[in-house]
């Protein structure tokens, strides 16, 4: 577990931070609609005012990291992702395909919008998610503070008493500013396209200037986050860096108890294996056993002592092999989950006696001579390429499609324009400003 105080700006202070092996005792869960209700009826701060806390917490900790340009500052208005569910029915003997339409990552401004600025089809704002987002950046920032604090342990031999080797490794994640001075035009248009209301457009046009992360064993600043180191580490169950990192600080916490129980003269406990501490510890435990009953430490001298203890690495953490395997079942994620939305849409069409349209917005031209264009679909939470049939469009231009086909397994989709806005998708509320 990882703990830590923060100033009144949100920013942390580097000498609480504490981590320490614990084991949590459950006693109920909430989801993340029942936190937001909780909040919502003001019970989150004062029966279970923890979550309150919590709340003032990552609403300090969004303001400290846009202060220190995040994207989030940058792009106020990201655009939202449909996500699809697909569960198996027994009983009609098939999928069931469901669509939510998210703001990535509650990022952005975090503030829904009402009015002429609403998006009818994206889910609001959610305070739980904010208290979940910015609670696990901050434990990223967090560890690789506390991590540059540690000492590296050497092999050494004082006075008779071995200790082991401690050294901890961690993958920060770095990500450069972007350079806005050698593309000043495109500086300006971004500009233009937030100052003229596009906000789609913009978030679009906006992702151009990111530069790709670097995982590296040397901490440096990550824009993106808006901070001065991060350490990715708090999803273990479902990403195998993560995991890694939490068994390497598992190692590095052990190492540093077996070393103090050494100089205390107190003997390995039993049940700790060569695996928990990352090398084989069988000739250290002989090299203890053998001092303690001769009572004398001094047998050998220390650079003997310490020329004859070998800690062969035991289940060596890489985390470029980690890496490498989250690399590779991306492109399998990404397929799934496409299939899954062409299916949905697929559905939508057999299933419609009338035309299937949907509302759109022009985020940017892809290419010009093919006068393709990236839009985004409202009620899908897509984004796609659509080749204008009426030539040059405007950014931030509002266009009624209809889905002229749709094969889910080829991965094909295609819209054409609709021949009028209507159909089952015409939707009384107007679209936000883009």
């Amino acid at each position: 577990s990882l703990g830590v105080e923060l100033n009144a700006d949100g920013s942390i202070i580097p000498s609480s931070i504490l981590v320490t092996p614990s084991m949590i005792q459950v006693d109920y869960r909430l989801s993340y609609d029942q936190v937001d209700e909780m909040l919502d009826e003001g019970v989150g701060y004062t029966e279970e005012w923890q979550i309150g806390a919590m709340l003032e917490a990552a609403t300090k900790r969004r303001a400290h990291r846009v202060a220190h340009g995040s994207t989030e500052g940058m792009v106020p208005f990201p655009i939202p992702k449909g996500v699809v569910s697909a569960e198996y029915d027994e009983e009609k003997g098939d999928y069931d395909v469901s669509l939510k339409i998210e703001t990535t990552h509650n990022s952005g401004a975090n503030v829904t919008l009402e009015g002429e600025g609403d998006d009818p089809y994206a889910s609001p704002v959610s305070s739980s998610q904010l208290i979940v987002t910015e609670m696990m950046i901050m434990a990223g920032e967090a560890i690789g503070k506390w991590h540059q604090a540690q000492t590296t342990q050497e092999i050494t031999v004082s006075d008779g008493l071995a200790q082991l080797p401690n050294e901890l490794k961690l993958p920060y994640r770095r990500q450069p500013a972007p350079d806005f001075k050698s593309r000043e035009a495109e500086s300006r248009h971004m500009d233009f396209l937030y100052a003229m209301n596009k906000r789609y457009p913009h978030a679009w046009y906006a992702r151009r200037f990111f530069n790709s992360v670097q995982v590296s064993e040397d901490a440096g600043p990550h824009f993106g986050m808006g901070l001065e180191c991060y350490v990715q580490w708090t999803s273990p169950i479902r990403r195998l860096t993560d995991l890694q990192v939490h068994a390497a600080l598992k190692r590095y916490l052990r190492k540093k108890r077996i070393n103090l129980l050494i100089q205390k003269g107190i003997p390995i406990p039993a049940d700790i294996a060569s695996m928990d501490v990352g090398c084989d510890i069988t000739q250290l435990r002989e090299y203890i056993n053998t001092a303690s009953e001769e009572k004398d430490n001094s047998i050998t001298s220390s650079d003997k002592v310490k020329e004859s203890l070998k800690f062969k690495t035991v289940d060596y953490i890489d985390y470029s092999s980690g890496l490498g395997m989250i690399f590779a079942a991306r492109p399998i994620q990404s397929s799934s989950s496409s299939y899954w939305h062409l299916e949905y849409i697929r559905r939508l069409v057999d299933e419609s006696i009338d035309e299937v349209m949907f509302e759109s917005v022009v985020l940017g031209c892809v290419n010009q001579e093919r006068c393709q264009y990236a839009i985004y679909v409202y009620a899908l939470g897509l984004e796609h390429r659509y080749v204008s049939e009426t030539g040059k469009l405007e950014e931030g231009k509002k266009l009624w499609l209809k889905v002229s086909s749709v094969n889910p397994k080829m991965g094909l989709l295609t819209f054409s324009l609709a021949s009028k806005s209507g159909g089952i998708h015409a939707q009384p509320t107007s679209a936000p400003a883009a």
